[in-house]
């Protein structure tokens, strides 16, 4: 039994993002899935290279339509029961790529598991939010990518050694995994009080704080700040919810505006600055012969560095703080980028001279999974759990998930289109630019939640929004004047 606090935000955590899991599992699917369709290892089903790019983008599109839906759902039935729910719905999707083969059922199984992906982005992220204390919320937000990454690496690894059918059955294991172990852990204590619930509250609070009945914990300082803790989330939701919750509470309040464009453009950049097309297009962008070792091998090394260097993240980002690390990585990835489109410029026009550097590429594609997630692979999470108030937290999330969709469909469609077309390094030169503007955005508009309370962020935002950048620099100047003309002032 888990007696331990941390030990069951733990594991509230890693239950809840196994919908996040599956999500990865699916995003890296097509990775060894496109080989099998083009080389005709399907058995029955056959697919072109038109249905194939469907295939791929159909769950880019499911994810577009649900987040809307996810908000509405996790305010109506709670957090926990909208998570509970994806369970079946990612089950019947990867029975459907066992039982119906046919291309209807993938664009319909894709689309399923994008309803999935997009629900789960708008619900798990809150959800974790609310249950982690303040001094860990960082790092149990950051599991949310590791899941990510870690359904990635399982797709990779398993999928181009053994047949189509046999990857989709081990897949289908992991959903009923899920549904069993989210059904143990309870609601978000935000939500029941939000609804009007406080006993219910202070019981789930008293479980993740682990100070409850079956704890067996005579910790008398936890007692009382676990109570502290509850009577802080009913001011701040009572103060929360005196501004309403009506969607455009999002764009009429200020503060709520702030907040939103931070997250939406963190969220933008994650997936318009390369990692989409290069977890569905590895095994298509990456030139042969691959030095060392094999393609595949590479495409499993991108997502081991994806989960491996998540795991250092966890550690960082409440140490070294949200915002610094979100502009170092795209700022990184910009660089990547413009490296991986000279190369591809060069294969283009000095053929006989970018051979000698076919190992440039192959590296920068591990150095992009590294630095991606470093930051930008999961600060977008860690803000959408952090810094909206509860009244608007759902919309705001729904908004965030429907963004994620919108720019990893667009990245997804066009990379091939554009590709073809232009070049590679068109389009990883255009990925340069929208991680350099990502990177500029971040540094002038992006605030540090590390270490904040809820109230406490709130407080920080709405201070950016009475005094923006031209104010704080105007303030700052006439303190160095005043400074220089009494050297004693502040002494």
């Amino acid at each position: 039994m888990l007696k331990s606090g941390v030990h069951r935000q733990i594991y509230a955590t890693i239950a809840a993002s196994m919908s996040i899991f599956i999500s990865g599992m699916w995003l890296g699917w097509p990775s060894s899935a496109s080989e099998k369709f083009m080389k005709h290892q399907t058995g029955d089903l056959h697919v072109t290279y038109d249905q194939l790019s469907w295939i791929v983008c159909m769950m880019d599109l499911g994810n577009f339509i649900s987040p809307l839906f996810g908000g509405y759902l996790m305010d109506r039935y709670g957090r926990k029961m909208v998570i509970v729910a994806l369970g079946p719905l990612f089950t019947v999707s990867w029975l459907l790529t066992l039982f119906v083969p046919n291309t209807i059922a993938l664009y319909t199984a894709r689309l399923m598991a994008g309803l999935g992906k997009g629900v789960s982005y708008t619900v798990v992220p809150v959800f974790l939010g609310e249950i982690a204390g303040v001094s860990i919320r960082g790092a149990l937000s950051s599991v949310f990518t590791i899941q990510l990454s870690g359904g990635v690496l399982f797709e990779v690894i398993i999928g181009p050694y053994v047949s189509y059918h046999t990857v989709n059955a081990m897949s289908a294991i992991v959903p009923v995994l899920f549904f069993i172990g989210i059904l143990w852990v309870p609601e978000s204590p935000y939500y029941l009080l939000k609804v009007g619930r406080a006993a219910d509250a202070a019981r789930c609070l008293r479980w993740y704080r682990g100070c409850d009945a079956k704890s067996d914990s005579d910790d008398e300082n936890l007692e009382s700040t676990v109570d502290a803790e509850l009577r802080l989330m009913e001011a701040n939701v009572q103060k929360d919810m005196e501004n309403g919750s009506a969607f455009n509470e999002l764009f009429t309040n200020r503060k709520n505006l702030r907040a939103l464009l931070v997250v939406v453009v963190a969220c933008a950049g994650q997936r318009a600055g390369g990692i989409s097309s290069l977890t569905a297009y590895s095994a298509l962008i990456l030139p042969e012969p691959s030095p060392i070792m094999g393609k595949f091998e590479y495409i499993i090394a991108f997502a081991v560095v994806l989960v491996v260097v998540n795991f250092v993240s966890l550690s960082l980002v409440d140490r070294v703080g949200r915002k610094p690390l979100l502009i170092a990585s795209q700022a990184g990835l910009g660089l990547v980028t413009f490296v991986f489109g000279v190369y591809y410029f060069a294969a283009e026009h000095f053929a006989g001279a970018a051979a000698a550097y076919r190992w440039l590429p192959y590296a920068c594609h591990t150095t992009f999974a590294a630095i991606f997630s470093i930051g930008v692979g999961f600060i977008p999470v860690v803000f959408l759990g952090e810094m909206f108030p509860v009244n608007v937290r759902s919309r705001c999330s729904a908004f965030a998930s429907v963004t994620l969709a919108l720019f990893s469909f667009m990245s997804n469609k066009t990379f091939l289109i554009v590709s073809h077309r232009f070049g590679y390094y068109t389009m990883f030169w255009a990925f340069t630019a929208i991680n350099f503007a990502c990177a500029y955005f971040s540094h002038r508009y992006a605030v540090e939640t590390t270490g904040k309370t809820f109230l406490e962020i709130q407080e920080i935002l709405d201070d950016s929004v009475k005094n923006g950048p031209r104010t704080r620099r105007r303030n700052a100047k006439r303190q160095q004047v005043i400074t220089y003309e009494n050297p004693l002032v502040g002494v």
